[in-house]
């Protein structure tokens, strides 16, 4: 019977696999640094929101979306920020249920 359950749970990879939010990405600033460095790095993709979800992690939102490549190669520049990805959205199977 086990075995049955978990034959029914199983899908297809496709299904789960993350999807990243366009124009949404997480910027990590370096221990010290300002919230400001984010704007003056990347204002010039109009910025519609910064949003602080703590341990120097913003999720910056841009009206404009230079893609994940541009902003790596801005950060590459500035010493504030230590990291930057896309805002990766992750979508279970059933209502409540991530994987």
């Amino acid at each position: 019977m086990a075995a049955a359950l978990g034959a029914g749970s199983a899908c297809s990879q496709t299904s789960r696999d993350p999807a990243p939010a366009p124009g949404e990405y997480l910027v990590t600033l370096a221990a010290g640094a300002d919230s400001k460095a984010v704007a003056e790095l990347y204002g010039r993709f109009a910025i519609k929101s910064i949003q602080g979800l703590g341990h120097n992690v913003f999720l910056v939102k841009l009206a404009e979306d230079p893609g994940p490549a541009k902003m790596e190669e801005l950060r590459g520049r500035n010493a504030q920020i230590q990291a930057v990805q896309p805002n990766f959205i992750y979508r279970g199977n059933k209502p409540g249920n991530i994987q």
